[in-house]
């Protein structure tokens, strides 16, 4: 048996450069991992602020949505002419509310042919412009002149404008 010789690369006008060409691999996979690396992080980073400003949007809409009063019972009795004119509303807060003060509350009554703002006073009389309220009930963080969690008020109103039997309103 004939020992077969290597062929030299240098014979044919090729060189030797396998060692060459690791490092140089080698260096071009490092540097694929680093930008993978600043990448990640940077897509890390914008996810998680918008994540956070994700939940902030909803924690505000949620409490936009959820805001507010919620009517439990509206009753109205006669006046002296048979006609309905003095309201009675007893009301909570919303689900998911925050606490309303009731200084910033306005009652809109409105009828086919009248309109009547309602502003808040904490006096004993109410006239066609105002609202009293009374506590029914006081929750937990009961507060003056505010609805808290747990509270049920009674709003008291008078309208300016006679309610006729099967006649329409209403109150925001």
């Amino acid at each position: 048996m004939t020992k077969m010789s290597r062929l030299d690369p240098s014979k044919f006008g090729l060189k030797n450069n396998k060692g060459e060409t690791g490092i140089g691999t080698l260096i071009i996979f490092i540097a694929i991992v680093l930008v993978a690396a600043i990448a990640a992080s940077v897509l890390l980073g914008t996810a998680g602020s918008l994540q956070q400003k994700a939940l902030n949007t909803g924690k505000q809409t949620q409490q936009e949505v959820s805001s507010g009063l919620q009517v439990i019972t509206v009753s109205a009795q006669n006046g002296l002419d048979g006609n309905v004119e003095n309201f009675e509303m007893l009301m909570k807060l919303s689900a998911g509310s925050n606490p309303v003060a009731l200084n910033d509350t306005t009652i809109s009554f409105d009828t086919k042919n009248s309109s009547q703002t309602l502003t808040y006073t904490n006096g004993s009389a109410t006239s066609g412009t105002q609202f009293l309220v009374t506590y029914s009930k006081t929750g937990p963080d009961y507060l003056s002149n505010y609805v808290s969690v747990g509270d049920i008020i009674k709003i008291l109103f008078n309208s300016t404008y006679s309610i006729a039997q099967s006649q329409s309103f209403k109150i925001r």
